[in-house]
């Protein structure tokens, strides 16, 4: 850790329009409940319905979650741009969060509800069809939701609150996404009926915490004078791969979520196939891990503040990897107690790492800001948010690739089959030793992250002396 790091950074002092309503970071941040749901309830449950209750084998079954991913490589910075373009009196950003919370809930609830079909192939293409409607959908508001934070305050500390807003709904969303959406399925009587109930209750939460993010930021201003002019999309490509800072934090996020979807993926098998539970119990464990998350997020928080973004992002990751490591140990029968413990370890690492990436994510874009005086937040946001969804669709993927060398045999709802001794192996593959490398791989890109909090500051200063001259 670099003595930068060590000490309590400065801070310039914050101007009035540097500072932000908490009626409206409240609300701004209420969106992501939201999103959270919605990025968690695919990630944990969209694999397992297909295996386990279409009858869809798990090879194929990855494929329909990770080509959509794909196509939102594409869509993400073409959004971003759009976003970064528009010109309306609703804002530049805001007209794209009404449409898409409106899309995504109607495309969700499709995802879930599907029809009957007469073989497993027929289902495949039902659900990659729609989950690619879906997540374009998601891609209309996630990206310039994600690229408000960074001009609705041109202060960083003040940019950290927002954020960690933002990251406590997101952290209740992912959390009533992986606790809530199983338990609806299983109180609903499980199998197809089961996953099409849980699909209009989540659904209509998502509704409502995504147009609660539209009207409550109605009055804030934007930060970024120059908004509205901005290069063509090929050439803010050029000046990105320039950009190292960013460069680094992507890698880092991208190699962090692929642990993150794997493990996600993996849950729900390791519930049924190894402690051999019910669905109920998937609900349970994303209870412990995410609860645990919410109640943490806050340390994270007042560890940034005291020694740096770069210092605790670090610490977060290693608290969670070596939680994930820790899962090979776990009893595959008997009491729970020491896995309920490792969930909430594993929670505790996850805040740090979901909170602090996003932050540190707006110091880079306003760093870029202060050097090119080109405003393109939103293009840093549209590959950012596609790289998150590549990453957590590389987990699934990996999943289903793991299941199927292992010998994994796929269900549907009226018979679940029993597995190999070679599945069973390559499930706990997937909660513990796969996300444990990728966590290694993610610190050693920690170490050589350059922005540090003073260092931003230096660059606040130059960049409004320089304006002064």
């Amino acid at each position: 850790m670099r003595k930068s790091d060590a000490r309590r950074p400065a801070q310039a002092p914050a101007k009035p329009q540097d500072r932000v309503s908490l009626r409206a970071i409240a609300g701004f941040g209420a969106g992501s409940l939201g999103t959270g749901i919605y990025s968690s309830v695919p990630s944990v449950l969209l694999l397992f319905f297909m295996t386990d209750t279409l009858g869809i084998a798990p090879g194929l079954a990855s494929l329909a979650v990770f080509l959509p991913k794909i196509w939102d490589v594409v869509t993400d910075p073409v959004m971003g741009l759009i976003s970064d373009r528009t010109r309306s009196r609703w804002g530049r950003r805001r007209p794209y969060l009404l449409a898409g919370a409106l899309l995504m809930t109607v495309t969700f609830i499709f995802l879930f509800s599907v029809p009957d079909f007469e073989t497993p192939r027929e289902s495949f293409f039902y659900v990659l069809i729609v989950f690619t409607l879906s997540a374009t959908a998601y891609t209309i508001y996630a990206v310039p939701y994600i690229a408000m934070p960074a001009e609705m305050s041109a202060d960083h500390h003040q940019r950290t609150i927002i954020m960690s807003y933002r990251m406590t709904f997101a952290m209740a969303g992912i959390l009533l996404g992986s606790a809530l959406a199983p338990y609806v399925v299983a109180w609903a009587g499980g199998g197809r009926d089961g996953y099409a109930a849980m699909s209009y209750v989540v659904g209509g939460i998502c509704a409502a915490s995504m147009l609660t993010a539209f009207f409550a930021t109605r009055d804030v201003p934007s930060t970024m004078p120059g908004a509205g002019t901005t290069p063509p999309l090929a050439a803010q490509f050029r000046m990105l791969v320039r950009n190292r800072p960013f460069q680094i934090l992507l890698a880092i996020y991208v190699t962090q979520l692929t642990a993150m979807g794997t493990f996600t993926a993996g849950i729900p098998y390791f519930a049924i196939h190894v402690l051999h539970r019910d669905t109920a119990l998937i609900g349970t464990i994303f209870l412990v891990f995410l609860g645990t998350a919410i109640l943490t997020m806050a340390v994270w928080t007042f560890g940034a503040k005291l020694m740096g973004k770069r210092a605790s992002f670090m610490v977060a990751s290693l608290v969670y990897g070596l939680g994930t490591l820790s899962l090979f140990l776990t009893p595959a029968e008997g009491d729970l107690t020491f896995f309920w413990l490792q969930m909430a370890i594993l929670g505790f690492g996850f805040a740090g790492m979901q909170m602090l990436p996003f932050s540190m994510l707006t110091d880079a874009i306003r760093l870029d800001n202060l050097r090119t005086r080109v405003f393109r937040e939103g293009v840093f946001t549209g590959i950012w948010t596609a790289s998150e969804k590549l990453g957590l669709a590389v987990g699934p993927l990996i999943a289903g690739l793991v299941l199927g060398a292992s010998g994994f045999r796929e269900s549907t709802a009226e018979a679940i089959a029993a597995q190999p001794a070679s599945a069973i192996e390559g499930i706990r593959m997937l909660i513990a030793l796969i996300p444990a490398l990728s966590i290694i791989a993610s610190i050693a890109l920690i170490r050589i992250y350059p922005i540090t909090e003073n260092f931003l500051v230096a660059e606040e200063r130059a960049f409004a002396h320089a304006d002064r001259a």
